[in-house]
């Protein structure tokens, strides 16, 4: 029985569990190892190896929470150093922000501008064309755009900008593409509304000239023009088309 005795009793504990023997709290170290020795399910060898399985479990039990302690105190100690640059740049941007509080104007959100997008009754285009230029009129920094859109928009076509790679995610000319793409705003669609375009009923004529520039730069920044004479071949070209035979 001596080598049941160089065990902590926790593990004599576990072992009587295991072996079906009653213990009672009441019970010292030296009153299980004979319980133990006196079941008759005791065999030297069995209850050695069943030690050991109990021991290693335990260790790597003790091993685990180790880690689990470490892990939560290097968390603890990186949250404690976040917190203090945030306060610190919280005071630095309190202190310059009170020296300047009288030229600085507060920032202004483009969702008190707008109307929310609504695919059923607006084309995806213009309305960024009109958000780019409320944007600008806000003199809001286009690192803000791509936040600000999102605000704007409904649940499906925020998610898409939040699937994209965080790298991507801040660059507006990116998302804006994405958008572009998803309602399959490709050059030949920008054309078509572009040659095919009407003034609805009661809409001004400047909304109409803003609707139809936004198309013809979709067409032609979709194709690539970059100077006047490849956009005089693209109009030729166009007029052509529209001209010909099509059996031609």
């Amino acid at each position: 029985m001596a080598f049941l005795a160089k065990h902590r009793k926790e593990e004599l504990i576990a072992l009587a569990e295991d072996m079906g023997i009653e213990i009672s709290p009441t019970d010292k170290k030296i009153d299980i190892c004979k319980k133990i020795k006196e079941s008759p399910d005791f065999e030297e060898e069995f209850v050695r190896g069943c030690l050991e399985d109990i021991v290693k479990q335990r260790e790597a039990e003790a091993a685990e929470l180790k880690t689990q302690r470490e892990a939560e105190a290097l968390r603890e100690e990186r949250e404690f150093e976040l917190e203090k640059i945030r306060l610190s740049n919280a005071a630095e941007i309190n202190s310059v922000g009170s020296a300047r509080s009288e030229s600085v104007r507060p920032r202004r959100e483009l969702r008190n501008l707008m109307q929310k997008y609504d695919g059923q009754v607006a084309d995806i285009s213009l309305y960024l064309s009109m958000f780019e230029r409320q944007a600008r009129t806000a003199e809001i920094e286009e690192s803000e755009w791509v936040s600000q859109l999102m605000a704007l928009l409904p649940l499906d076509l925020a998610q898409i900008i939040i699937k994209e790679p965080e790298d991507k995610m801040q660059d507006y000319l990116h998302i804006k593409g994405v958008l572009l793409e998803r309602f399959k705003m490709k050059p030949e669609p920008f054309r078509v509304k572009f040659t095919q375009h009407q003034r609805k009923s009661g809409e001004l004529w400047k909304e109409l000239i803003f609707e139809l520039r936004n198309y013809l730069e979709g067409w032609i920044d979709g194709v690539k023009v970059n100077d006047f004479e490849t956009l005089n071949y693209l109009m030729i070209t166009d007029q052509l088309k529209r001209r010909v035979s099509p059996e031609v």
